[in-house]
């Protein structure tokens, strides 16, 4: 079975992580020429790897890959702030009468035609410009039909 993509041996993996830490500050000549310094020092790790690879198809030379890893994902890891979470927003309830409203008008439209478009009956339904009222009109809306449908699948 041909190999496309790889994840290196776990001892390769921890040189290339240890190389990475020590070079993340480095200009890009720098890196090259301890790159090529490195790739000496570890040339046994570096060809079994390399031979297990052949054997599994992977034609492509496995130092261009590991240099890019290493320039690409290891040191840009190390040099990347962390992203900011986003806070999520509370849930805004509405008032469950409106909520009533919602369902009955719902049930009224699914009795007279079951293939009603909701952003039609919303226009008529509409009692102010709330975005957050249209959302749940409909999602009520597809939670009705979704039970709709299921029922009559069964």
């Amino acid at each position: 079975m041909k190999i496309h993509r790889f994840k290196c041996s776990s001892e390769l993996n921890q040189e290339i992580m240890n190389f990475s830490e020590i070079h993340k500050f480095d200009i890009d000549e720098t890196l090259q020429e301890h790159f090529a310094l490195w790739l000496e020092e570890n040339k046994d790790l570096i060809t079994r790897e390399s031979e297990f690879l052949k054997r599994h198809e992977y034609d492509d030379p496995i130092e261009t890959k590991i240099f890019k890893s290493i320039k690409y994902y290891y040191i840009k890891k190390f040099t990347r702030e962390p992203e900011k979470k986003k806070e999520k927003k509370k849930a805004e309830k509405i008032d469950p009468a409106i909520m009533q409203l919602i369902k009955t008008d719902l049930e009224q439209q699914f009795q007279t035609n079951p293939n009603f478009k909701p952003s039609e009956t919303y226009e008529k339904f509409k009692r102010n410009d709330d975005p957050f009222i249209k959302k749940s009109y409909k999602n009520q809306y597809y939670q009705m039909k979704n039970k709709i449908y299921n029922i009559n699948e069964k």
